[in-house]
């Protein structure tokens, strides 16, 4: 593994929470119209999903690998 594929994995990690989230919200306004019970219990995990995919830390190689490269600027 390289930095590059560091980089791809944290922006597809982030691009998925992205577009969990948007699904959500989009079963939470549709669920609020049609029926809201079975909106909440589909989006509030979704959304709980999403933001957890965005929060995500990187992979411990990743971190070694990041580490490795600022200590080699220094």
């Amino acid at each position: 593994m390289n930095k590059t594929d560091c980089d791809n994995e944290r922006f597809s990690s982030k691009t998925v929470g992205i577009v969990i989230i948007i699904v959500s919200l989009l079963l939470l306004t549709v669920g609020l119209v049609v029926l809201p019970v079975v909106g909440f219990i589909f989006a509030i995990p979704l959304l709980v999903l999403g933001i957890g995919m965005i929060a995500a830390p990187e992979s411990k190689t990743c971190q070694l690998i990041m580490d490795g490269l600022r200590t080699k600027k220094t």
